[in-house]
């Protein structure tokens, strides 16, 4: 039986006894199916009956004077919204009352602070509310304590139609209760709307139009689109839910498949099966990402579907128009699945290290809020998907959601999360899988799990395990990001002291933390690192790279700009960097952007990385998997591909002659040629005299460009046709090694 077939019998097993359970069928289905629409729809129904009666009950208003008691009761007697023959009002009249032709408006409006009962209630018909007016020695004090729910106070006459003058108008309201806050919004509209009388009552006496008040009519105009203010809208409910339903649904198979089973006494069985271990955690980890999947779809569809349907999209709108963006959608469930891969795998990894049902429970509420604090962030108002924002797990997902929603389609954006959270999520399969097949997990108490990170329980190993490799390079891949999002607005972004900053990183990132990775962990860092004597082949091969590659590069750039125009502030950016980089000795720019990139870059791609990698993914495998880290490290829309498929050739010599030399030799040429092409003192000059002019990246001669092509295929053909060959005997030991660690 292959390995498909085995996996593919494990997932349909375990899927067919996960869905029997009741909590899994409940956290999938029932919740985003039934509850949804239950509390969204019965919760606004709800506010909308309370709100309704609310406004229809009998307020009580405080003032501090018959005279001015006699006032205000005859302008509420008299105020047009009494005069209204329909039996009901609109609602909505209490935010925004059109004046009629008599200039006076139809309902109260409220200059107070909008708020969210009275935006909700936009489609709700009531009357006007019915008002006692109360003299009282002290208004503030009846409305604090709660004697009356509004006061009124005059600093100044009670004016009179016909009467000139002003006077002001204070309404007293705690803004803690909601019918206080009714009674002063309701009262405020009815002295706004008497003071438009007044003064058009004025106006006509002096035979003035309105306009001689009102020299600047002001006026609003959203020119956003419905489908963009329902994505503005969603964006701030739909993403976190996602987040929150996706760890939901994988958390109760999640558990059973790991704690459940050793709880009931399964798990040794399943291990001492004729099974690789590698297959029964794919196995388990395909339901556990399948059903948190199902989870997240289920519950995006029920959120949608009861706005859209439920004709719910003009009450969050406020009214206006509502449509909702569904093309969005699709790009929105692509995320989701790694998404779902890295939140399933982590569950996993954490529910592997429980030893009941009960404890497993503990464990994922960590989990959960890990993955809530960057979700937070990424919902909080103008949080933008830039600087770390893009590659932190969670949150560049949430703001990219948001997005979406918004209509803002960054494909870039879309690659670089999508590519960021598969590495995240390929980290956490690799450790889910590598946990999971330990003694120490297994048989788990507080003494064994420990011995899991502790070195002196790593066994001796040729080179690392893909777990050991796909974790180092998530770190390095998000610390660097952070790094040189910290280099760029310390200031330190041009000159030397940039230079020094990037070398720096390269170092203790690149360099380093691999080798301290593999000392720690006790593999050998000759294998690891590829560090054996160079086959002449791969010397040569290595040179037809180094001397094509850099013009290729060049010539893929021009091609580029012309099919996708590089952003203005990008081009201005990087104009201003080559400025700065030009006035640097080049011997200098070869040791900083060459030699230590060569050494350091190379040691860890194509030395730790892809030994890691190789076992488990094969030759072609591992090379196109370091390549894309190799590109997305770079973390450039422009720099990307080329950078990618440098790796790829990159990867191509050190497989294929199983030392790291020939690829550091490439990309130092490749890396120095780049830089003394375009400096005054290097070799522009000299290019300049054989047909490049001033800009080799915009002025590539076809001669050249064909000649470098057929060298870097000279360079492919060498590493395909003659690759090294190792004795038998050598070969052998090595895969000894390897499986004896």
């Amino acid at each position: 039986m292959s390995r498909f077939s085995r996996i593919n019998t494990i997932w349909r097993k375990e899927l067919i006894d996960t869905l029997r359970d009741r909590r899994t069928l409940i956290a999938m289905i029932l919740v985003p199916l039934i509850l949804y629409p239950a509390l969204m729809l019965g919760s606004l129904q709800a506010f909308e009956v309370q709100f309704s009666h609310l406004v229809t009950e009998e307020y009580n208003i405080a003032v501090a004077s018959e005279e001015v008691q006699r006032w205000l009761r005859r302008l509420i007697d008299s105020d047009p919204a009494r005069r209204v023959q329909e039996p009901a009002a609109p609602a909505e009249e209490l935010v925004e009352a059109p004046p009629d032709e008599t200039g006076a408006g139809a309902a109260d409006k409220p200059s107070l602070k909008k708020t969210g009962v009275q935006t909700a209630m936009t489609n709700v018909r009531l009357k006007p509310p019915k008002y006692k007016i109360w003299v009282v020695n002290d208004v503030a004090e009846a409305v604090v304590s709660g004697a009356v729910h509004a006061g009124v106070l005059l600093d100044g006459q009670p004016l009179l139609p016909g009467e000139a003058g002003s006077t002001k108008a204070v309404v007293a309201f705690d803004e803690s209760e909601i019918r206080s806050e009714i009674a002063a919004a309701g009262v405020q509209g009815v002295l706004e709307r008497a003071n438009l009388q007044l003064l058009m009552q004025r106006l006509q006496q002096r035979g003035l139009d309105v306009d001689f008040v009102q020299p600047i009519a002001l006026d609003e105009w959203n020119v956003a689109s419905p489908e963009r203010m329902a994505g503005a809208i969603l964006g701030t409910i739909v993403p976190l839910i996602l987040i929150v339903m996706t760890i939901t649904g994988a958390i109760y198979p999640a558990i059973d498949l790991t704690a459940g089973e050793r709880e009931r006494g399964t798990l040794e069985t399943l291990m001492v099966a004729p099974v690789p271990t590698v297959d029964l955690i794919a196995g388990k980890f395909v339901v556990v990402t399948l059903i948190g999947l199902m989870s997240a779809v289920l519950n995006l569809l029920s959120v949608g579907g009861t706005i859209y349907l439920a004709g719910l999209g003009p009450m969050l709108a406020q009214g206006a128009e509502f449509v909702f963006p569904l093309s969005a959608l699709p790009w929105i469930l692509l995320l989701l699945v790694p998404l779902a891969i890295m939140f399933s795998a982590t569950l996993l990894a954490v529910c592997s290290f429980a030893r009941s049902f009960k404890e497993a429970q503990n464990y994922v509420v960590p989990v959960m809020l890990a993955a809530m604090i960057p979700g937070v962030v990424g919902i909080l108002p103008g949080t933008r998907l830039e600087g770390p924002i893009v590659i932190m797990p969670v949150a560049n997902i949430v703001v990219l959601t948001r997005e979406l929603f918004l209509g803002r389609f960054d494909y870039f954006a879309i690659l670089l999360v999508a590519l960021s959270t598969t590495l995240y999520a390929a980290a956490a399969v690799a450790v889910a899988a590598k946990l999971f097949g330990q003694e120490a997990v297994l048989f788990a108490d507080t003494g064994s799990v420990r011995t899991v990170f502790q070195r002196r329980h790593f066994k001796p190993r040729a080179v690392p395990s893909a777990a050991q490799a796909l974790l180092v390079v998530t770190l390095v891949y998000s610390l660097n990001f952070y790094i040189q999002q910290a280099i760029g607005r310390s200031g330190l972004n041009e000159g030397v002291r940039y230079l020094n900053a990037v070398a720096l990183t390269l170092v203790v990132l690149f360099g380093l933390g691999p080798w301290l990775a593999t000392r720690y962990m006790r593999v050998d860092p000759t294998r690891t690192f590829r560090l054996g004597a160079p086959d002449p082949r791969g010397l040569l091969a290595a040179l037809c790279f180094g001397c094509s590659t850099w013009i290729l590069v060049l010539r893929w750039g021009q091609i580029q700009r012309t099919l996708l125009p590089m952003d203005s502030e990008v081009a201005r950016m990087l104009e201003e960097q080559l400025a700065w980089i030009l006035d640097i000795n080049p011997f200098a720019l070869v040791l900083f952007l060459a030699v230590v990139p060569a050494l350091c870059e190379e040691l860890f791609f194509r030395g730790y990385a892809l030994s890691g990698l190789q076992a488990s993914l094969g030759k072609a495998g591992a090379v196109i998997v370091v390549a894309l880290a190799f590109g997305m490290t770079h973390y450039s829309a422009q720099r990307m591909a080329s950078s990618t498929a440098l790796g790829l050739l990159l990867g191509l010599l050190v497989v294929q002659y199983r030392s790291i030399w020939p690829a550091m030799i490439a990309h130092f040429m490749h890396n120095a040629i780049s830089v003394l092409a375009v400096h005054p003192a290097g070799l522009k000059p000299w290019l300049a005299g054989l047909g490049f002019g001033d800009d080799p990246g915009a002025m590539l001669p076809s001669t050249w460009v064909i000649g470098a092509a057929v060298l870097a295929a000279i360079g492919v053909l060498i590493c395909v046709v003659s690759p090294r060959r190792e004795p038998q005997e050598a070969v052998v030991k090595v895969q000894t090694a390897q499986v004896s660690g």
